[in-house]
C-alpha cells in the first residue's frame, strides 16, 4: 500500500543510511527511485521498501516492504516499525518531517543496528522462501554438485557460515583450485546465495543445499 503521505527529500536523504547499511550486506540494491529503495534479487523478485507514517504528515516511523514474486509466500512483505526498535517506551524514534525540514527524533534511543539486521534476514528469507523444496527452483540458481555441497555445509559447521576462501581451500584444496574457487564465490554472490564481503552462507545457499538432498 503506497502511502498516504510522502516524504521529503531530506526525509529520504535521512533514511539512505539505513538501505545503504543493509546494501553492504544484500546484494542487488538497485538504488532510491522516488520514493522507494529496490533490491532485483534472484529467482526473478523485486523487493520495495518505503518510509511511511502511522500517525501524522511530520511523523514517520515505519518501513514497509514488498516483494514482486508470489512464491514468496508468508514473506511477500514485512512492516518494520521504528517504535519496535526503541530503547525506551516513552521516546519512540521517528523523522520529524515539517515543511520539508527533516531531522530525527529521538535518534540515540533508535537500535537502528537490529533493524537493518531483521530487515537483511527478511531479503535472505525471501529469497530461501523462493527455492523452498515445495516450489521449483529458478532456473537462475545453480545446480550444486556434490563437492560444492560439501564446501556449504563446511563453510556453516566448521566457519560459523563464513565463506573464507583460503580456509575453505586449505580443507578442499586437493579437490578445488584457487581459481575456481574464488569463481565460485563471485558467481554466488552475484546470486545472493553469499552475502557481499567479507562473505557468509544466505538462507537461500543453506536452502539449496537441503533441497537437493
Amino acid at each position: 500500500m503506497p502511502p498516504l503521505f510522502y516524504p521529503s527529500f531530506q526525509a529520504l536523504s535521512l533514511a539512505d543510511v539505513i538501505f545503504e547499511e543493509i546494501a553492504d550486506r544484500v546484494s542487488g540494491f538497485i538504488g532510491r527511485l522516488g520514493a522507494g529503495w529496490y533490491w532485483r534479487l534472484a529467482g526473478g523478485t523485486l523487493a520495495t521498501f518505503r518510509l511511511d507514517c502511522s500517525v501524522t504528515e511530520e511523523r514517520w516511523d515505519v518501513i514497509r516492504a514488498q516483494a514482486t514474486n508470489p512464491r514468496a509466500g508468508l514473506f511477500n512483505s514485512a512492516d518494520f516499525p521504528f517504535a519496535l526498535y526503541a530503547t525506551t517506551l516513552s521516546s519512540p524514534p521517528y523523522i520529524h518531517d515539517l515543511q520539508g525540514a527533516a531531522e530525527w527524533a529521538n535518534r540515540l534511543y533508535f537500535n537502528m543496528g537490529v533493524l537493518i539486521a531483521e530487515a537483511v534476514q527478511w531479503l535472505q528469507m525471501l529469497q530461501a522462501a523462493i527455492i523452498s523444496p515445495h516450489v521449483t527452483p529458478p532456473a537462475s540458481f545453480p545446480y550444486l554438485n556434490s563437492l560444492e555441497r560439501e564446501i556449504v555445509r563446511y563453510a556453516l559447521e566448521a566457519l560459523d557460515g563464513r565463506f573464507d576462501q583460503a580456509k575453505l581451500h586449505a580443507a578442499f584444496g586437493d579437490r578445488i583450485s584457487r581459481r575456481r574457487l574464488s569463481r565460485l564465490a563471485q558467481d554466488w554472490e552475484s546470486l545472493g546465495l553469499l552475502t557481499p564481503r567479507p562473505r557468509r552462507v544466505t538462507y537461500a545457499l543453506r536452502l539449496l543445499i537441503e533441497t537437493e538432498k
